[in-house]
């Protein structure tokens, strides 16, 4: 009796491990579960918060308002303000798999001219400043007008006015050597028609849109030599971060190279190379390979 009492007991110690095993697989299996869900959940939330980045974007590229690093977190990620690397990444990759855009960061609005540069008073190291825009990561061969055509907003005409006078003041500029005085400004502007309007508006309305939108900057000075007498101050304009990103040397001379058409040859090479500081394509023999010449204007 002994001997049957003993395995009843064993028999039902066994038995009770049992459910407690299952239970403690069970709970395992439920924590598990809950721990999936919970990172499922943190990536879609960041997944939605990278496709608002990317509206977001969009939005602002459409009418060209600078995508601050603050606007970001204020408009986009709200409280999850420590998500930015993470979100920013994710919505980067979706730009250029879909888009075929990336977010650009823009160098520091530039505030020197150019004998303020030989005074040491810039170092001329990329500092970076928290705006990005929208840059084309289409190929070359893409980035023509036929694909990349202007905005159909307000019109395609307006659009492309606009396009081709601050992409013709910004060539100007930087043919002038990264600065132009404002006398020199005017004087160009009344050879170019443009004293008074470009298209339907107003030159004045033009400049302080391309100033806005970071295209030029108009830096003014107090003239010490003459302030004492009339109060006159000294005004250079410069080219801003998205004209230099959007337009830039490349585009500049794009634009020299469509004005000369078929008459250009290895001699404006030359020029363009000496004007504005780049290399020339030459081929073995010494020639100028235009075949890879930069499109005229923006390259975005």
């Amino acid at each position: 009796m002994a001997d049957i009492d003993q395995v009843e007991d064993e028999d039902s110690e066994e038995e009770s491990r049992h459910p407690r095993q299952r239970r403690s697989r069970e709970e395992s299996h439920d924590d598990n579960e809950s721990e999936n869900d919970a990172v499922d959940a943190a990536v879609s939330a960041e997944d939605q918060l990278a496709k608002k980045l990317v509206r977001y974007a969009l939005a602002c590229e459409f009418s060209r308002t600078p995508i601050r690093r603050d606007g970001i977190k204020e408009r986009v990620l709200g409280d999850q303000g420590r998500a930015f690397r993470k979100v920013f990444e994710m919505a980067q990759l979706q730009l250029r798999t879909v888009w075929g855009m990336e977010l650009q960061e823009l160098a520091v609005r530039e505030k020197f001219t150019m004998a303020e540069k030989r005074q040491g008073k810039f170092g001329g190291d990329f500092e970076a400043s928290g705006v990005f825009v929208l840059s084309t990561t289409l190929p070359a061969t893409y980035r023509t007008p036929a694909i990349i055509a202007p905005s159909k907003a307000p019109s395609i005409e307006t659009e492309a006015s606009y396009i081709g006078f601050y992409t013709m003041i910004i060539t100007i500029i930087l043919a002038s050597g990264g600065e132009l005085s404002e006398q020199k400004l005017r004087r160009h502007l009344n050879r170019l028609n443009a004293e008074a309007n470009v298209a339907s508006e107003k030159t004045e309305d033009v400049l302080k849109r391309m100033q806005v939108q970071g295209y030029v900057v108009r830096k003014v000075q107090k003239n010490a030599a003459t302030q004492a007498q009339d109060g006159s101050e000294d005004i250079t304009w410069l080219v801003g971060p998205r004209g230099l990103d959007e337009v830039g040397i490349g585009g500049a001379a794009g634009l020299v190279r469509a004005v000369y058409g078929e008459q250009a040859d290895a001699d404006l090479e030359k020029k363009i190379t000496a004007t504005f500081g780049i290399p020339s394509a030459a081929d073995g023999e010494g020639d100028v390979d235009m075949s890879q010449a930069p499109e005229a204007g923006p390259s975005y």
